[in-house]
């Protein structure tokens, strides 16, 4: 009984220990993705039946070199808000990079609000392959807006540039 007693001991400790360094990673964060999501001017409204009021579309395939960080997949899309008690935003964005040769090149894709970048959600899309082939990664993203005009434009993010191949981007505006 006494050897009993001592192992559930013995486990119980490991159990708090493996405990307490879980909760410390999960108080990092995600150490591997290289941003991660800001707030918008109102909190979404989530489970709020909303009626969808205009959807706006951009795609194209324009084959150019983007720089490092962040940059604009598309240009600024202006959508009104005619609500008093704001709407919300949904953004669906894919793009296409490639021609990539650096090794652990990052990638993902983010919302830009006003000309701020992170809005919502981004996502980590992971690293590029670095055998000059190309890859598809994508976002649905949504967020509230104040009453007014804006302007929402996607953003790939890459540690080292890329080639990007072709994106397309729906956006829809919704009333709560």
């Amino acid at each position: 009984m006494k050897k009993l007693v001592t192992i559930a001991v013995a486990v119980a400790v490991v159990i708090a220990m493996l405990g307490a360094h879980y909760v410390q990673a999960q108080a990092n964060g995600r150490p591997s993705a290289p941003f991660k999501g800001a707030n918008s001017p109102l909190a979404p409204v989530v489970l709020t039946n909303h009626a969808l009021s205009r959807t706006f579309f951009d795609q194209a395939a324009p084959d150019v070199s983007v720089g490092s960080g962040f940059a604009a997949i598309d240009s600024p899309v202006t959508i009104t808000c005619g609500n008093t008690a704001g709407c919300t935003i949904e953004a669906e964005s894919w793009a296409e990079p490639g021609i990539n040769s650096i090794a652990g090149n990052r990638w993902g894709i983010c919302t830009a609000l006003d000309g701020v970048t992170g809005v919502g959600i981004c996502t980590f899309q992971g690293t590029l392959p670095s055998d000059n082939t190309f890859v598809t990664g994508s976002l649905n993203n949504s967020f509230r807006i104040t009453k007014g005009t804006h302007t929402v434009q996607a953003m790939i993010y890459t540690d080292s540039g890329v080639f990007l191949a072709q994106y397309h981007n729906t956006y829809h505006l919704y009333v709560p």
